[in-house]
């Protein structure tokens, strides 16, 4: 019967551990997805401020597009720096 008891506190205590713990764990997440964010606009400002004068717009489109099929930009982020060097 005691063993019971102790189960039933242990539970309690860890359903309240998981209830006080939720909102900061659900505020980091959100400052995670704020700093994504960040970065992908920092990602357009320094694939557009790689563009030389010297280097074609050739040169560029295929560097970005390179980019682009290894991954390191999804397919808004072509769009958007594309659509950059294009104007």
């Amino acid at each position: 019967m005691l063993s019971y008891v102790v189960i039933g506190v242990c539970i309690l205590l860890l359903l309240a551990v998981v209830y006080i713990s939720a909102k900061p764990i659900g505020m980091g997440i959100e400052a995670r997805r704020n700093i994504n964010r960040d970065s992908e606009d920092e990602k357009d400002i320094e694939i557009i401020n790689t563009v030389d004068d010297n280097t074609s717009l050739s040169d560029e489109l295929i560097k970005l597009n390179k980019l682009k099929n290894d991954g390191m930009l999804t397919e808004d982020e072509y769009k958007k720096a594309k659509q950059k060097i294009l104007s």
